[in-house]
């Protein structure tokens, strides 16, 4: 018996389709875990001390992440007429848009404005993201 088949009985899903529903469909933490994950790249590649070679033109792209792979996958068919799981796919837009923004300017204006961006613009998406999960979370489990 998977971790999560307590919570399709949960009145969040009576009447609704569970049919594949997996344990990370119900796993509200990992997915702000790997979303919060982004800032920990952004800001070691802003330092110099990241391995990985980050694209702005890649990172604007709100489907290719594990939370946006979800979002577009699963969680869509799971939660797709949830109004804050709208508002959660909205908001993980912006925030990817605001990632390759950092990216874009470290590159073209250096560090000063990366950390601008990614102190003011970035964070603030980044927290609309995690508040969505959060709300999710609470509106699935309640």
């Amino acid at each position: 018996m998977a971790m999560f088949d307590f919570f399709r009985k949960l009145s969040f899903f009576k009447g609704r389709s569970t049919e594949g529903l997996q344990d990370e469909d119900l796993d509200f933490q990992k997915w702000v875990a790997a979303h919060r994950d982004w800032r920990r790249r952004l800001v070691s590649y802003i330092d110099g001390s990241s391995t990985e070679t980050l694209d702005e033109t890649a990172i604007c792209h709100d489907n290719r992440c594990d939370l946006g792979k979800w979002i577009h996958g699963n969680g869509g068919k799971f939660y797709g007429d949830v109004p804050v799981f709208k508002r959660l796919t909205d908001d993980h837009a912006a925030f990817h848009r605001a990632a390759g923004e950092v990216v874009g300017q470290f590159k073209q204006q250096g560090e000063k404005e990366a950390r601008r961006i990614l102190n003011g613009e970035f964070d603030l998406r980044s927290m609309h993201v995690v508040s969505g999960l959060e709300q999710l979370e609470k509106q699935v489990k309640q």
